[in-house]
């Protein structure tokens, strides 16, 4: 056998490495502000399915979700595992997370939400849409 096949057939057996973690903090913009995960993106948990899909399309995508009181990360968590999300995790609140020794940090600005993330993509359909019978 052809060593560049042998080499291409033992790279499809093994597992791909898993991508980065991406913090997601799904609180509002105010909170976000006021305080956040050092390197935590802001997607409030009303607009997680458009935000997350538009920038991590990748359903294996490794996602850790917080917010201030645990409520809204498990409602996106949720959400995202509905959309077919296979790596997603509800980290709890940011007090919780900060007596861990994660580190914390201030926005400058709130975040604009008034434009969609990326615009070339596509809205996302939240409709179910069942088979005729």
């Amino acid at each position: 056998m052809n060593n560049r096949i042998i080499a291409l057939l033992l790279s499809l057996s093994m597992p791909l490495m898993a991508a980065e973690p991406v913090w997601i903090d799904v609180s509002s913009p105010e909170e976000y502000t006021r305080e956040h995960l050092a390197g935590a993106i802001h997607i409030p948990y009303t607009r997680i399915a458009q935000g997350v899909t538009a920038r991590y399309p990748d359903k294996a995508t490794p996602l850790k979700l917080y917010d201030r009181d645990d409520h809204r990360a498990q409602l996106a968590r949720e959400a995202l595992q509905t959309l077919g999300y296979r790596q997603v995790s509800d980290k709890g609140g940011l007090e919780e997370l900060k007596a861990s020794g994660l580190a914390t940090q201030q926005a400058d600005s709130l975040p604009d939400l008034s434009q969609p993330p990326s615009p070339m993509l596509e809205p996302v359909s939240y409709t179910e849409v069942l088979p005729a019978r």
